[in-house]
């Protein structure tokens, strides 16, 4: 709220913005120097609505990908959600091609830049025993797959994935039969452990670290694969 300024001085008639438009500080008012007006909050982007549809989707699924909750979860009106997007699919299908590209393309990047294949395979069980967000974000979508805007994408997703959990697959040694196996089954015991992680989380003793919770992973990997050497999801 403005503060209060001498009953003497009538405030100033607000001007026009556009939505999500911040307004500039001004200097002090006439004839009363060092009283200024307030800054208003800071103009959101592009960026902070699709990071807000992110969080959303993670927590509360795609239901929660909606205009007014995440508008009064960033404090902001919904005009200044229109200033940058059509619709809510449209902020829907942003989102998940910035996941896409930020949590599946970038990330294969990284890892298959690692030379050595049981450090990129370290890196990869670690990604997904940390990525608490990412994690369920994937989750939320496998559940939806059959919604227009996000069916093609996770297609697309488990393509990329996958082709890369083989390709780690056969640079550890195995023959294309046993990688594709040892994938699917890594795949469906990860999948369930999210499962339970979200419904009945004191049923996975994971430990109380990012390390106990990547042991775990791969533990569990290696005995649903029936190898004797970690196999990465």
């Amino acid at each position: 709220m403005r503060d209060s300024i001498l009953a003497s001085v009538p405030p100033p008639a607000p001007q026009a913005q556009r939505p999500g438009q911040q307004e500039q500080a001004d200097g002090p008012l006439p004839g009363h120097p060092g009283r200024a007006r307030p800054r208003e909050r800071k103009t959101l982007t592009r960026a902070d609505w699709i990071g807000a549809a992110l969080g959303a989707l993670a927590r509360d699924g795609l239901r929660a990908v909606a205009v007014e909750p995440l508008a009064e979860r960033l404090g902001a009106t919904k005009g200044s959600f229109y200033w940058h997007f059509r619709d809510r699919n449209a902020l829907l299908e942003a989102a998940v091609a910035q996941w896409e590209r930020t949590s599946t393309d970038e990330l294969i990047a990284r890892l298959e830049s690692i030379p050595d294949a049981l450090e990129r395979h370290d890196a990869t069980v670690g990604w997904v025993a940390e990525s608490e967000q990412d994690m369920q974000v994937f989750m939320v979508l496998l559940w939806n797959a059959d919604h227009p805007l996000i069916g093609p994408v996770i297609n697309r997703i488990l393509a990329k994935r996958m082709e890369f959990s083989l390709r780690l697959r056969r640079q550890y040694g195995e023959d294309p039969e046993q990688a594709r196996l040892s994938m699917m089954y890594a795949y469906s015991v990860l999948l369930g452990l999210q499962l339970l992680r979200r419904a009945a989380p004191h049923l996975v003793p994971e430990g109380a670290t990012p390390q106990g919770l990547r042991d775990y992973v791969a533990s569990l990997i290696r005995q649903a694969a029936g190898i004797q050497f970690p196999a990465a999801a």
